[in-house]
């Protein structure tokens, strides 16, 4: 049966999109057919940087496709919090301040500290007022499809010679829905391992841990009442677990030994209970999940269109999000006291701007965004170094052509350097704070008119050698304020 569609509100909402950017031919109108006739499920939480891949966009179209098309209402976007354990989405949500980088999964109780480089992926999900989708009522979904299509997260790799269903397959004891008020019992031949019951619709998880010699026959009862697991005839309570490179927090763990075993489950809720029942090898040990490509929080906080449309999205003020690589940029003009001076505040500060727009199409050409200008000066960010590289060249070539327009010449100092954030709100204003951050601005300082200075992590950085093979660049160590040891910075001449 064809999906139901609001036809006045997508040739509104499509209109609109048409109109809110210049857009490649027939980016709008593949967007309009994916929109038809794609399954409810490639309608939820869609990967812009796959969906490019597919219609033959480039990366940045697509992600700019899909920031516009939640802007005009068409796409929600969503904030998801991913397990770096298992492919668990442990929180998904439509304001970037809800987001939070430490957790425990509910599904593996791993002990995350996640970034925006890695697990705060950003998706975009069709809107209900075009298009109902069954992932928007995860009650009505089958309980394989709750477990394994709604709460876990598309495109993640499995080790080599696995399909994710065959590993899904070689975990599961079975899939089972209890209704309220009910119980079922559930005979196993139990191996040596963990052997788990898992309910995501109550955010519970009990681990028994299979251990020491047969027996012939056991049984477990399990009730679930007042939104927790009771176990009734075996002792559980919290244990802490390393596995592989996790860190497990079960809340709910005990022990019992190998062998036949029946496990009954009361449900003494009033609403139904759903259930993963699942048996892990003695060997099993966690590994970081890898994922296929997919727009990162770190990609979106530096695309200048997120920046533009999506002022109010912000980091909650009480806490930062940790970025564990990111390029700062910073500028400044030379002698802009003296300009003030000669040509009086009004003609200055029109010079100023006009500078501000060259840098600002500089930045956006190289997938950058303006953080913030401190009065005559910018900070920008950049995804990749070789984009900050390029860009630093770029706005000194692009200011000598504004110089040749104007009888007062501009000069500008530049500084990059790469390293760990935080990305943090100040002053209403998503920015990025420490101290690699903080050397980036004391790079800049030793810069003088139509200098670049980085640092050796700039330069050491793949592709920018080739980008300054053209340029002169000389080697140094300095002091600067605020770092113990000296730095080994590189002056870069631009010819």
């Amino acid at each position: 049966m064809p999906a139901k569609i609001d036809e006045a509100v997508l040739e509104q909402r499509l209109t609109a999109l048409e109109q809110a950017h210049s857009w490649s031919p027939r980016v709008v109108s593949k967007l309009e057919t994916f929109i038809r006739t794609a399954d409810d499920y490639d309608l939820f939480r869609v990967n812009p940087v796959q969906y490019g891949s597919s219609k033959a966009m480039s990366e940045a179209e697509a992600v700019d496709l899909f920031i516009y098309a939640a802007k005009v209402g068409l796409f929600e976007m969503d904030w998801n919090m991913l397990c770096a354990f298992c492919p668990q989405v442990v929180g998904s949500f439509r304001e970037l301040e809800k987001v939070h980088s430490h957790f425990i999964c509910p599904f593996c109780n791993a002990v995350n500290d996640i970034a925006l480089d890695d697990y705060i992926q950003v998706t975009f999900t069709l809107s209900r007022q075009v298009r109902d989708n069954i992932f928007l009522h995860p009650e009505s979904l089958s309980v394989e499809d709750y477990y394994l299509r709604y709460h876990f997260a598309k495109g993640f790799k499995v080790p080599e010679g696995l399909t994710p269903a065959t590993l899904i397959a070689l975990l599961t004891k079975m899939f089972i829905d209890i209704e309220a008020q009910q119980k079922r019992s559930f005979d196993f031949e139990l191996p040596v391992g963990r052997f788990e019951v898992v309910d995501l619709s109550h955010k519970l998880m009990l681990a028994l841990f299979v251990k020491g010699q047969d027996v012939d026959t056991q049984s477990t009862q399990i009730q679930l009442s007042d939104g927790k697991f009771h176990v009734l005839n075996r002792e559980t309570g919290p244990r802490y677990v390393i596995s592989g490179v996790a860190r497990l927090a079960f809340r709910q763990a005990g022990e019992m030994p190998p062998g036949k075993h029946s496990v009954e489950i009361e449900n003494r809720m009033d609403e139904r209970g759903r259930f993963w029942i699942l048996q892990y090898p003695p060997t099993f040990e966690n590994t970081y999940f890898e994922y296929e490509p997919f727009l990162s929080g770190k990609r979106l906080l530096t695309t200048q269109t997120f920046r533009n449309l999506f002022r109010t999205q912000v980091i909650d003020e009480t806490e930062g999000i940790a970025v564990n690589d990111l390029t700062y940029l910073f500028t400044d003009l030379k002698g802009s006291t003296q300009l003030y001076d000669t040509v009086g505040d009004g003609n200055a500060y029109f010079l100023v701007r006009q500078h501000f727009d060259t840098l600002s199409k500089v930045v956006a050409a190289r997938s950058g965004v303006i953080v913030k200008t401190i009065g005559d000066a910018i900070m920008a960010a950049f995804e990749k170094p070789e984009n900050g590289v390029a860009a630093a060249i770029e706005m000194i070539e692009e200011l000598a052509a504004f110089n040749k327009t104007i009888s007062h010449p501009l000069s500008l100092k530049i500084g990059i350097h790469r390293g760990r954030s935080i990305a943090v709100t100040l002053n209403d204003r998503l920015d990025y704070f420490g101290q690699n951050v903080n050397i980036a601005a004391r790079i800049q300082s030793l810069a003088d008119a139509n200098e670049i200075y980085m640092s050796r992590e700039m330069m050491d950085s793949p592709g920018v050698s080739d980008i300054l093979k053209d340029h002169h660049v000389t080697p140094d160590q300095v002091q600067v304020k605020g770092v113990s040891e000296k730095l080994e910075v590189y002056r870069v001449t631009v010819k």
